[in-house]
């Protein structure tokens, strides 16, 4: 029996993505730099839907040099060119029952988390939306981007060239005393390609990367 194979990456055509993480939850990537929001509608629209009472187009976020900008749309479908700078931890100025958070952090990235005050809810049964300028960080701390309280060990995520990569970082004890305990070298962990599809596991994280 032949058996489907997962599609490769196509970084000429996919700029949004989805990834669940056993233990932690599901969330969106979307690699562009400038990205529309608005409410969730069977054909589609924006880039990043709520199930709410939004319009179907809000308006969008535009990231230049680590900052984030808002534009909102006006009826006549022009966005704004008065841009706001959304601060981390700030909401979107969009009127509507849906609250939405923007959120850096950590900075030693620019990528940002929009996180939803419940009981809304994203698109596609998501639980946040991550706006990924290169690197993502996953761990139990606050200063990750996914935050996944029941780990006890650190990964990095990147997308370089249209591919998905992920590694489990070293701990602070490794990198002081290495991996023996006795002051020898510890080897890097090595990255893992992230393939459509297929379940990786990445120390002790499992996921799995899908096309949105």
């Amino acid at each position: 029996m032949n058996q489907m194979l997962p599609h490769p990456t196509d970084s000429t055509s996919t700029t949004a993505w989805r990834l669940w993480i056993d233990r932690c939850g599901g969330f969106g990537l979307v690699v562009d730099g400038a990205v529309s929001l608005g409410g969730a509608r069977p054909s589609g629209g924006a880039t990043v839907q709520v199930r709410s009472d939004w319009r179907r187009l809000e308006g969008r976020l535009t990231r230049r040099s680590g900052d984030y900008f808002w534009s909102s749309q006006s009826d006549d479908g022009q966005f704004s060119a008065d841009e706001q700078l959304v601060r981390s931890g700030s909401e979107l100025p969009v009127v509507g029952s849906a609250t939405v958070r923007l959120h850096q952090p950590s900075p030693l990235s620019g990528s940002a988390v929009l996180a939803l005050d419940p009981p809304h809810r994203f698109d596609c049964h998501v639980d946040q939306v991550l706006l990924v300028d290169q690197t993502v960080l996953i761990g139990p701390d606050p200063g990750n981007h996914i935050r996944c309280v029941g780990l006890d060990a650190n990964a990095v995520l990147i997308f370089r060239d249209g591919i998905w990569k992920a590694k489990q970082k070293r701990t602070s004890n490794e990198n002081r005393l290495g991996r023996t305990g006795r002051g020898t070298a510890a080897a890097s962990p090595a990255f893992t390609e992230l393939i459509p599809g297929k379940r990786i596991s990445v120390g002790e994280l499992d996921m799995v990367l899908e096309q949105a």
